[in-house]
């Protein structure tokens, strides 16, 4: 009951670790996962901290609100801070109406233009496959204990998206993080919490009225 037998546990435990590690699902298999869990869930909702910034500039932008989707492509990005910065984003399935209260205008653009150059958008929506739409690999090893953290980047090159990193809880598949670049250099990051799968959603929650005096500006569709 010495140093060595301490010596011992130590390396057990370091063994026991490391063997943990090896046996963990490559990331493609997490991914997968990841993709059942949102495909399988005809909607849910959660709370989002979101932030954004140049990569060469300091201090950037940050904003927190509640979003919803419901399949299949119903969308509801609600943008509650701060107070000054609120804005709503909803899709109905067919277009994708951006709502600026403190400019009285709402932008409105096809789906399909949205959905065509956004991955992001596209999986949550449940009309991409991250396997088919990405190379995988870690973006560190997996550890005990630890979220999975992993790399995705787009097997076409996109402007809008040069790198998609996701934190993954091991136990539940669900994505707690996200976080992308564009080309332009633009990090933004998601952080998730009080996520609530598997919910049938108010079909009101993905319709949009104008306001009286607000301005609607449509993009062409052509």
């Amino acid at each position: 009951m010495g140093k060595r037998f301490w010596l011992t546990l130590m390396i057990l435990g370091c063994l026991s670790v490391s063997w943990q590690a090896w046996s963990a699902p490559g990331p493609e298999e997490v991914v997968n996962r990841v993709q059942a869990q949102y495909d399988k869930s005809g909607g849910f909702k959660a709370s989002f901290h979101q932030e954004s910034r140049m990569q060469a500039a300091g201090q950037g932008e940050k904003a927190e609100g509640l979003l919803y989707f419901q399949k299949p492509c119903r969308m509801r990005w609600q943008y509650e801070k701060p107070a000054e910065q609120r804005k709503e984003i909803i899709a109905d399935g067919r277009e994708v109406w951006m709502f600026i209260p403190q400019d009285a205008v709402v932008m409105v653009y096809p789906l399909n233009k949205v959905l065509r150059s956004d991955l992001v958008m596209r999986f949550f929506s449940g009309m991409g496959k991250l396997s088919r739409d990405f190379k995988i690999s870690w973006n560190r090893p997996p550890q005990a204990g630890g979220n999975y953290v992993v790399d995705l980047f787009p097997r076409k090159s996109e402007p809008e998206l040069k790198r998609l990193t996701l934190t993954i809880n091991p136990r539940t598949y669900q994505v707690e993080k996200l976080e992308f670049t564009n080309a332009l250099g633009e990090e933004t990051r998601f952080a998730f919490s009080r996520i609530e799968l598997n919910l049938q959603l108010d079909p009101k929650l993905f319709t949009f009225t104008p306001p009286p005096g607000v301005q609607v500006v449509r993009e062409s569709r052509g």
